[in-house]
């Protein structure tokens, strides 16, 4: 799977745009490996590393649900995420949701407030009717499961609408994240940080704190911003460059806006090897 069908997929589960790179980075080598997998398993293994490593904070970014959310999803009987998994599981050949049509660009920006709502608590009265190819009903929201399918009326989505598509959503990677898949997602990643770590350790590398600093300074330097104020995470990886590489994130919240600069040092040396930037709604 290349980058553009990963960056699908997280869309597909309303990851903000600032994140992705960092999630990428994580997750792209680790589905190239199971490529040669069963069809219906590769978007089961996709959208599970993906879920699993924003809830698991491995990236620089304090994002993932909140509390409320993640509330409501603990509290879903294990049998229903079974059956989710499951569902998932026999959608042969599902890549990624479909639409029966767009949506307008009104519902694209309730969309948007009502995800910010449901984070805070407001979530829907019914969840989203599931049904099968030979059972849509024209005028009603659903989800046909055989083919992975979102099936939106002719008319204008209403907002309890749009929130049991937001809840499937969040229900369905949430049911992903706790499956086998996931956990081995989890457990690699935390093996390879691991190995780094005591790789960058014996060849006297920079430790976390030198790379924080060096990153500091880079931030200043690439963008004018001062990190004392900053929110700071960091993490090794060695898939983006093929070496072991420090992502240093910082995210500075500024009224209703938060600001994420991302700094890519060598361990080696400290050199700079990439920046990125991007903003997006406080939450």
């Amino acid at each position: 799977m290349n980058s553009l069908k990963l960056k699908e997929t997280i869309n597909q589960i309303q990851i903000g745009e600032c994140m992705q790179k960092e999630i990428i980075w994580n997750v792209e080598n680790q589905v190239k490996s199971r490529q040669k997998k069963i069809s219906r398993m590769k978007k089961a293994a996709v959208t599970a590393a993906v879920f699993a490593l924003v809830i698991g904070a491995a990236i620089p970014i304090r994002a993932g649900i909140r509390y409320l959310v993640s509330d409501r999803m603990e509290n879903i009987p294990d049998q229903e995420l079974a059956q989710v998994r499951q569902m998932i599981q026999e959608q042969e050949d599902v890549e990624a949701d479909s639409f029966t049509r767009e949506y307008s660009k009104e519902e694209r920006t309730r969309m948007q407030q009502l995800e910010e709502a449901y984070q805070d608590g407001k979530f829907p009265q019914q969840t989203i009717t599931q049904t099968d190819s030979s059972n849509i009903q024209n005028d009603s929201l659903s989800y046909i499961s055989d083919k992975g399918t979102f099936h939106l009326p002719d008319r204008t989505l209403t907002d309890e609408e749009l929130l049991q598509i937001i809840d499937f959503n969040y229900t369905r990677d949430y049911a992903l994240a706790q499956g086998d898949e996931a956990k081995k997602a989890r457990k690699q990643r935390d093996l390879e940080v691991r190995r780094l770590e005591k790789e960058v350790k014996d060849a006297d590398g920079l430790t976390e704190q030198e790379a924080e600093q060096a990153a500091a300074q880079f931030l200043k330097t690439e963008f004018g911003v001062s990190a004392k104020e900053a929110e700071v995470d960091i993490f090794l990886d060695q898939q983006m460059y093929d070496f072991a590489a420090y992502h240093v994130g910082f995210h500075i919240q500024d009224e209703g806006t938060i600001y994420a600069y991302g700094i890519d040092l060598s361990a080696d040396d400290g050199r700079l090897l990439g920046t990125s930037s991007a903003s997006l709604p406080k939450r």
